[in-house]
């Protein structure tokens, strides 16, 4: 159904990437997103309009994969000179992509009537708006903010490995419980195949 290869993918860009050197794994993680929600399309409008605008993704993959390989000493392109700005644009995007497959899981949970995947659904929300909040204080260029980016720092780095966890968990969640393993759904319409999901659901939960 597309949640297995959204859990790679995610975990590709959010994890590896996150040392920078390793920034080269989003040209992998980012076209395994775009292809599991490509699958998940069908089943909810959110996840076809996460997968049009993760398209948007791929510049970003080739800019970090540029950045990261220049890192680690090999000769590549400069682009360190635009750093400041890719960051914001990519702030930008991280937060609309994220929060709209996000709100996708969270509204075909919610249609789905499972309580379980539901709750992890809006505790992963929840955190990662107040994650991006912080992160958009910390990168404000305020004289006070800039003066006390150590302050920023931890509480940032810190919510932001609680999300990708929560995201992460999330995702696997719904890998587990709406993708049992030996089914295949990604040919099936949406509205074919919810009332067996809905009773495999109530049927597996625990």
């Amino acid at each position: 159904m597309g949640f297995g290869w959204l859990f790679v993918g995610y975990f590709f860009v959010a994890v590896v990437s996150l040392y920078s050197p390793l920034s080269f794994a989003m040209l992998a993680g980012y076209p395994m997103m775009i292809y599991g929600l490509f699958q998940l399309a069908p089943y909810h409008r959110y996840f076809r309009v996460s997968f049009f605008c993760s398209f948007l993704s791929l510049p970003f993959a080739v800019y970090y994969a540029i950045y990261g390989l220049g890192q680690m000493g090999l000769p590549m392109p400069r682009v360190g000179a635009i750093f400041v700005t890719v960051e914001w644009v990519y702030f930008v995007f991280t937060l609309l992509f994220v929060a709209l497959w996000l709100f996708a899981i969270f509204s075909l949970c919610r249609e789905l009537q499972h309580p379980r995947l539901l709750g992890c659904a809006m505790r992963s929300l929840i955190f990662f708006a107040i994650s991006q909040a912080v992160d958009f204080v910390g990168r404000l260029p305020i004289a006070f903010i800039q003066a006390n980016q150590g302050y920023f720092a931890l509480p940032n780095i810190l919510l932001r490995l609680i999300v990708i966890f929560l995201n992460l968990y999330l995702v696997y969640q719904c890998y587990h419980y709406i993708c049992p393993q030996g089914e295949e759904f990604a040919h099936l319409q949406a509205d074919k195949h919810f009332d067996r999901l809905k009773k495999d659901l109530k049927g597996g939960e625990k």
